[in-house]
């Protein structure tokens, strides 16, 4: 893998990333009305239940959750692996990722949104959500803390904005070569270049904002690290703090967790094979990094593996006459059908994976990634509505089946996530184009080691040198050691950690910033939760009014929110990031494949400044003057 991403230079990565941005053919919009047809189409079957009432659904007495509820499960598990590929395999310094990382943060904001409509379509009467916001009313209604369904509500919210902004972080660089490639082509008045140069932020590449940005995006990492494994297990613990048979179970948190990696694993192969055609990233996009993702996917049909074993022997272990004959029912009552489907759909077809043949080809990775989904959606099935289907007293079991409503909706929402994405690979860039290049040009710059103080650029005036290799670059810097110009800054398309240790950054405030943010969401979480406790002092299960207890999940989802809208408020500042002009020395092709390096000094200095600047052999050099 690395002697084929090696062969690219770093123009041609841009232009193959940045190609399939350009106006799209009459294929893409045949499909891109399709999925809006099956969004709308479902959006038209939830006004009808809107309407008309719930009764249009299967959900019943004793089945009160049904299939929304599952796809809600179902939805959230597909938006793990953004997570996982991003910020997981980011701090285990896993190079594979850098292809695939960018379509997968895409799919979890996408997945996410679509989970979160669910809980909405399942409530009813929609337009009374609020009431279970946190907030004093004289209704006196106040969310409990101690309730995993409000654990839930916190969980996806926090997941879905600090997804949403690690996403945008690691896009600015990108979002600054979509920009001046447009700028480029279609001028600076365009639509599309003043959407791009707005979303940029002024990103412009110099020491500055790599500096910082680097730093930000590891502390994103660090806490979207312990968020995937949270919320999902906060899902589980819907079903597994009750005590009804199937669902009173211990192993959901990492079982829950290992389904959810698995299917979202699945869903970027589905995705991404097709993708990898369409937009022709055949070279960037390798068979090496599907078949990484098989390899990750082994791991999990372990562990799937592994709980489907576990779960029936533990019933009969444990020796509980109604998890006993619960498990019985499931493996040869109505469900049995789906109960036995699953160890091949989830467990058989992904351990083909073992062999290199399977793995290596695209057409049986997508099949067998289509079987996973399959498989993983109809365990949520199950698991949402075999416990409530047969419970305790023979008197209350019920059966329930999905409607002709609750499939056309099912249907909605898979176009609606299917359009999300396909807008998506049209507007911005499907692959991070600066971690790609740091890969191919990072690797021959890291034997200079010098250490300078660096001014910032105080004055326009001064020369920019243009060089067209990375270490070129630092041996400038490093020079510039031993003159007497102190006052300059370099711009890069990629970042280069040598020249922060040449420039003596070795410090970013940023830090703070997320640590400040982290510790007030723990507080505001814990008071939160106290306060909304002490309002009517309700005795929810025996358990006293403020258990401290249950009131850490929200303290620390609470953490997890402020402290990467901190780190996020501190990279903004920090960078100086801000919807304004470049410098009037920036150069377009420093978000491409070029590297500059600008001496700011007097008027009296400059031709003296653009000798030492051509000492380095630069390409070009260019003379500001105020």
């Amino acid at each position: 893998m690395r002697g084929a991403v090696e062969q690219l230079t770093l123009k041609k990565i841009n232009n193959d990333v940045l190609e399939p941005m350009r106006e799209p053919g009459a294929l893409y919009w045949i499909f891109l009305l399709v999925t809006a047809g099956l969004a709308g189409w479902g959006a038209l079957n939830w006004t009808y239940q809107v309407r008309v009432g719930m009764g249009v659904a299967g959900v019943n007495h004793p089945v009160g959750w049904g299939s929304y509820i599952a796809n809600f499960v179902f939805w959230v598990g597909i938006a793990h692996s953004g997570t996982l590929i991003s910020a997981i395999l980011l701090l285990v310094r896993a190079r594979w990722r850098t292809s695939v990382s960018r379509s997968a943060e895409a799919m979890t904001i996408f997945a996410i949104a679509t989970a979160g409509m669910f809980p909405l379509i399942h409530l009813g009467r929609l337009w009374v959500f609020y009431y279970i916001l946190p907030y004093p009313s004289q209704r006196q209604l106040w969310p409990n803390f101690q309730s995993p369904l409000v654990w839930d509500v916190v969980a996806i919210g926090t997941y879905f904005t600090v997804s949403l902004i690690f996403f945008y972080v690691g896009l600015l660089p990108d979002l600054a070569a979509a920009r001046d490639r447009f700028e480029e082509r279609l001028g600076a008045g365009n639509i599309r270049t003043r959407f791009y140069k707005n979303l940029a932020l002024g990103w412009c590449g110099n020491s500055l904002q790599w500096h910082h940005h680097g730093r930000a995006y590891l502390y994103f990492a660090t806490l979207a690290t312990p968020l995937v494994v949270s919320v999902h297990s906060v899902v589980s613990w819907d079903f597994a703090v009750s005590l009804l048979p199937g669902w009173h179970v211990t192993l959901y948190a990492p079982y829950f967790v290992a389904g959810a990696i698995h299917s979202g694993l699945a869903m970027v192969l589905v995705l991404l094979i097709p993708m990898r055609k369409l937009l022709h990233l055949e070279n960037l996009i390798q068979p090496v990094h599907f078949e990484a993702l098989a390899l990750t996917m082994l791991v999990t049909t372990g562990i799937m593996g592994y709980s489907y074993i576990a779960e029936p022997f533990t019933d009969w272990y444990s020796n509980g006459v109604f998890d006993k004959q619960f498990s019985v029912w499931r493996a040869a009552g109505p469900l049995a059908w789906i109960y036995w489907l699953l160890i091949p759909l989830n467990v058989l077809a992904p351990l083909s994976f073992a062999f290199k043949k399977v793995r290596t080809n695209t057409f049986w990775l997508f099949a067998m990634a289509m079987m996973v989904i399959t498989g993983m959606w109809l365990e949520r099935l199950m698991i949402v509505i075999g416990a409530t289907w047969h419970d305790f007293l023979p008197h209350n079991w019920g059966a329930y089946w999905p409607t002709i409503v609750e499939v056309n909706i099912f249907l909605g929402a898979l176009g609606f996530f299917l359009f999300c994405f396909m807008a998506f690979s049209r507007l911005f860039p499907t692959i991070a184009i600066a971690d790609l290049k740091s890969e191919t040009a990072g690797e021959s710059s890291r034997n200079i080691i010098h250490s300078i103080l660096q001014s910032p650029v105080k004055s326009s005036t001064g020369v920019l040198a243009i060089f067209s290799r990375p270490e070129e670059l630092l041996a400038s810097i490093a020079r510039l050691n031993e003159s007497i110009f102190n006052n300059f800054d370099y711009f890069s398309p990629i970042r280069l950690a040598q020249a922060e240790k040449l420039t003596g950054r070795h410090f970013s405030p940023v830090r703070f910033w997320t640590l400040a943010g982290v510790l007030l969401g723990a507080a505001s979480g814990f008071a939160l939760a106290i306060w909304s406790a002490k309002v009517n002092s309700l005795i929810v299960g025996g358990k006293h009014p403020v258990s401290i207890i249950p009131y850490c999940i929200i303290a620390f989802e609470g953490a997890v929110l402020v402290g990467s809208i901190f780190n996020l408020i501190g990279l903004i500042i920090h960078t100086r990031l801000k919807f304004s002009e470049m410098p009037r020395y920036y150069d377009g092709r420093f978000s491409s494949d070029r590297f500059g390096l600008f001496v700011g000094c007097t008027r009296e200095q400059l031709k003296a400044a653009e000798k030492f600047l051509q000492s380095g052999n630069p390409e070009e050099t260019h003379v500001y003057r105020t």
